[in-house]
């Protein structure tokens, strides 16, 4: 289906390869959880928020624990095992 779309997606596989072979985790995260101070809202993914704001487990964001969401939090880890 990608190729009849408009505007090419990201081939997500490819995001360690395209950070110096280290999976970028603060800048998905960034869009995952729709950065409103960077004008990300137009992104497809929404915000994430309400209810899983209460279920937060600590993620190593650039070497500090970061309290963030369960589902994203195991969205990043899969997204980090899926790269090649």
């Amino acid at each position: 289906m990608a190729a009849d779309l408009a505007v090419k997606p990201r081939d997500l596989t490819q995001l360690a390869r395209e950070n110096g072979g280290v999976f970028p985790t603060a800048r998905a995260l960034s869009y995952i959880y729709g950065d409103p101070g960077n004008s990300h809202l137009s992104r497809v993914m929404p915000e994430f928020g309400g209810a899983m704001a209460d279920d937060l487990v600590p993620l190593e964001v650039d070497g500090i624990d970061t309290p963030t969401p369960r589902a994203l939090a195991a969205l990043l880890a899969y997204m980090e095992a899926i790269q090649r």
